[in-house]
């Protein structure tokens, strides 16, 4: 950080005022844009306008800024990429080193001891209303966000409109909303298309009953044909498949009538435990549903189906089930693995949407591009609002500039660390790890916005695989997407609750009718409370 002396002059009131009316004539011939230039350089405000904006960054002043993500290796004390930007945007970076799996007791220690950054990751939405309660953080006034950071702004609505509201406490924003680009995409149904063709399937199921009928065959006809009555059409993952097509979800919060109401307690859901009773009873379900598809390992596994046990799963998301589509890609964890026990049968998975039910319904879950993750604001910044827009322009020109600074802030600087492969995917060079970018200050320390719209660029291939084989439609996603001031005392009790009333009226342990006990039950142990509370929530929001 450097010393600066400031030298006091003194001028005549003549001599002031000239420069005055000098200056106005100035302002008047020349334009000011305070969002960053494409190079990712923080523009000059215009000097001695009586009409600048008190909170515009200083051009004459290089802002030390204390910086904060959390990461898996510590940044180095030269840390290139750092050493980048410090210099293209005239900052000087405070680089706190804090372990990302420790990173909310870290942090939290941190702000105990009376030390807040400027500039901080938080997850979760309880998180970011607590600190605002607690004055930890500022307030991100909505004129400034969009003067200083227009892009961060305009792409962060874009993408999901609205999505600022869901940063407020008491109507102020207090963070930048994370948006989750995988979540534009619903969760995967994977047929063994071997086994269906087995069975005289071409095709993957459109509606409930084209699904009953193929579950039924996957358990009653041998498609493995290994002589054996050892398969069951599915398990745990597939059972929303079956709610979805009734129109809810029985963990999820969906509007009706303009007002939130709990999916596993709505009057459909009753009537598709009916049809999953029957099936449990027929041996279609695989009886070890209760335990999961996974067996240990790497939770998107579901080793059910790798291991030729079910015909259908839905577990992990839609890059775990993807064949690799080029040479150096990555993830593919379900896909491989059928492969090694199965090539033929890694060949052959088909990709299917959701059933369409009784009332032309289907769903299955869908994460929501509200991640719960913010950029967050240290309260000090609104004694300073011309650093906290200086942060923002900083923001803008790492995440939000230009595709090039993203990728740069991602991996590097191009030809040494990283170059475009033949598909125009970000490659690494020299064997470098997430850990090594982390290191030289790279990928999440620096770049923690991730905008779909940059973020759909990168994965090029694999998106565009999705989209084509239907991840973007049939997907349910949750509407209450805050926590609730009662959650603490009822939520847990209240999940246990409709858990054990679902598998024991599907294994056959109590009646279709103990549904109708369950619902009664469940708004009077809080569940009427929760729902108050989230529509007082919603009416915010929406």
């Amino acid at each position: 950080m450097t010393n600066r002396t400031t030298k006091t002059t003194k001028l005549t009131a003549t001599a002031i005022s000239l420069m005055l009316v000098l200056l106005a004539g100035c302002s008047q011939s020349s334009t000011n844009t305070n969002s960053p230039s494409p190079s990712g350089e923080a523009p000059k405000a215009a000097e001695g306008d009586k009409n600048a904006d008190p909170a515009a960054p200083k051009a004459d002043k290089t802002y030390k800024i204390s910086w904060v993500t959390g990461q898996s290796q510590p940044v180095d004390a030269n840390a290139e990429m750092i050493k980048y930007w410090e210099e293209k945007l005239k900052i000087d970076l405070d680089v706190w080193n804090i372990e990302s799996t420790k990173y909310a007791d870290l942090l939290g220690l941190k702000f105990a001891s009376g030390e807040i950054p400027d500039r901080m990751l938080l997850s979760g939405f309880s998180n970011l209303q607590k600190y605002a309660s607690q004055d930890i953080l500022a307030e991100i006034p909505l004129d400034m966000l969009k003067k200083y950071a227009p892009n961060v702004y305009a792409m962060t609505e874009k993408s999901f409109p609205n999505a600022f509201n869901y940063a407020k406490v008491n109507g102020k924003i207090y963070g930048i909303p994370r948006l989750s680009f995988y979540s534009t995409f619903r969760s995967p149904i994977v047929w063994r298309g071997d086994w269906l063709k087995n069975v005289g399937i071409d095709k993957a199921p459109e509606t409930l009953d084209e699904f009953e009928k193929a579950v039924y065959k996957l358990t009653k006809e041998d498609p493995d044909k290994n002589g054996k009555n050892d398969t069951y059409g599915l398990s745990t993952t597939a059972l929303p498949l079956v709610y979805g097509a009734y129109g809810y979800l029985p963990e999820v919060w969906a509007e009706k009538d303009g007002k939130l109401v709990y999916g596993g307690i709505q009057p459909e859901m009753k009537e598709a435990l009916k049809l999953l009773s029957k099936w449990y009873k027929d041996g279609v379900i695989d009886p070890e549903f209760v335990t999961g598809e996974n067996k240990g390992g790497y939770w998107a596994l579901s080793h059910a189906f790798i291991n030729g046990r079910i015909g259908l799963s839905s577990l992990g998301v839609y890059y775990h089930w993807k064949p690799v589509l080029f040479e150096g890609d990555g993830a593919s964890h379900d896909y491989l693995e059928v492969k090694k026990v199965n090539p033929q049968a890694a060949d052959s998975l088909l990709h299917g949407m959701p059933p369409k039910g009784p009332n032309g319904k289907m769903g299955v879950p869908q994460n929501s591009m509200l991640s719960g993750v913010f950029i967050s604001f240290g309260k000090q910044l609104e004694k300073e609002p011309d650093k906290l827009a200086k942060i923002l322009q900083v923001i803008e020109a790492i995440s939000a500039t230009s595709y090039e600074n993203y990728v740069t802030a991602m991996y590097g600087i191009q030809g040494k660390h990283w170059d475009f492969d033949k598909n125009q995917i970000p490659a690494l060079k020299n064997n470098l790890q997430t850990q090594d970018l982390e290191k030289m200050g790279a990928n999440s320390v620096i770049e923690s916005l991730e905008l779909p719209e940059y973020t759909q660029k990168r994965v090029g291939i694999a998106s565009k695989w999705a989209e084509e084989h239907g991840f973007s439609k049939g997907g349910m996603v949750n509407k209450l997407l805050a926590p609730l001031a009662s959650e603490g005392k009822y939520l847990a009790e209240l999940n246990k609750m409709r858990e054990q009333y679902y598998i024991s009226i599907i294994t056959g342990d109590k009646p279709i009718d103990a549904f109708d006990e369950f619902v009664a039950k469940w708004k009077s142990s809080g569940g009427d409370q929760l729902t108050k509370e989230a529509n007082d929530w919603y009416a915010q929001v929406k």
